[in-house]
């Protein structure tokens, strides 16, 4: 006889929304970068709603990306919504994080 905890099963999902307000710049990367990086270590997908964010800082898309590649290597996903033009410009060089614009349909896994 097979106890639960020995089967095949397939890992639960975990679902973290984050939605963070305000200017990030420089001085303020790293409690982003340390939710971040919490999320990431535990998350299955991490959305991370942008809508309400201005990010001055080249590491605060660095912080971002960090925890997408974090997530991806465990087969998760870091997906970043609400990304107006300004964010979208920051984040450009992000090779991890999936941004989607406001009002843009989010990509969906087969």
């Amino acid at each position: 006889m097979t106890s639960t905890d020995e089967r095949d099963d397939p890992l639960p999902w975990l679902t973290a929304n984050v939605r963070p307000a305000g200017s990030f710049g420089r001085g303020d990367v790293g409690r982003l970068r340390a939710l971040l990086d919490a999320l990431s270590a535990c998350a299955s997908l991490v959305v991370l709603d942008l809508q309400a964010v201005t990010l001055r800082s080249s590491r605060a898309a660095q912080a971002i990306d960090d925890a997408a590649a974090a997530l991806e290597e465990r087969g998760g996903c870091l997906l970043c919504i609400n990304a107006d033009e300004d964010v979208r410009r920051r984040l450009v060089g992000c090779r991890h994080a999936v941004v989607v614009a406001p009002g843009e349909p989010v990509p969906v896994g087969r």
